[in-house]
Formats: structure tokens, C-alpha cells, sequence
């Protein structure tokens, strides 16, 4: 038996062609952009107190025992304006630090911090 391949133009087209983008804006990609930088210099004086080999017992001690308080009063010790979200399981502490534009939400800066065997973010 065989078949033959119906070549129909205008159909090929249709599969051929890319959705519409909008027009490239890029004020809302420049209010991130300059959001972010002040996360980013915020991250590295919690990374320098994180450092600090008796804070970081303190903190993996904390979070090993499931204390989810003193873990985030540990880190907000720290005295960084912008407010961190925790999450920890035995492989590590995810640091997750959201930044604003506008009042909006607009961009976030995600550090994993490894201290046991990972496997993965969400184990």
C-alpha cells in the first residue's frame, strides 16, 4: 500500500509561523535590573555574616532541629531591610530575597547554600 504526501502551501505556513510578540519595552526589564542591585549588595553582607563559622553553627543547628523561628530571627539579625525567605532540609538553606519596583513586586534573587548531600531544591 501506498501513501502519498498532500504538500498543501498555505498549511505549511500556518505551522511555520511564530506567535506575535509584543513591541520590546524595556522600562519594566530596567526598573528589575536596578530593583535587583540593591538585593545584590544586600546578599553579600548576608553572605559575609553567614560566613561567620559561630553563626552559621547556630543557624544549621537551629534548622536541623526544626526550629523555624530562630532560624528566621537568625537571619533577620543580620539587619538586612530586605525581607528573606528560609527554606531547609538536611541538604542545604535556600535563601530567597525579593525585590520591588513600583510597589510591585518585580524580581527576586534565589541563593541555594549547600551543607549536606543534595539532591535537589524541593527534596
Amino acid at each position: 500500500m501506498y501513501y502519498y504526501h498532500y504538500y498543501n502551501p498555505c498549511f505549511q505556513q500556518q505551522m511555520n509561523r511564530q506567535p506575535q510578540s509584543p513591541p520590546v519595552d524595556t522600562s519594566i526589564f530596567s526598573h528589575s535590573v536596578n530593583s535587583l542591585q540593591k538585593i545584590v549588595l544586600e546578599s553579600s553582607v548576608l553572605l559575609k555574616k553567614l560566613a561567620d563559622p559561630k553563626f552559621s553553627q547556630t543557624l544549621m543547628t537551629a534548622a536541623q532541629a526544626g526550629n523555624h523561628k530562630q532560624v528566621d530571627n537568625l537571619i533577620k539579625s543580620i539587619g538586612i531591610s530586605t525581607p528573606i525567605t528560609t527554606k531547609y532540609n538536611p541538604d542545604g538553606l535556600l535563601l530567597i530575597m525579593p525585590a520591588q519596583s513600583e510597589g510591585k513586586e518585580c524580581c527576586a534573587l534565589s541563593m541555594f547554600l549547600k551543607w549536606g548531600e543534595f539532591r535537589g531544591y524541593n527534596s
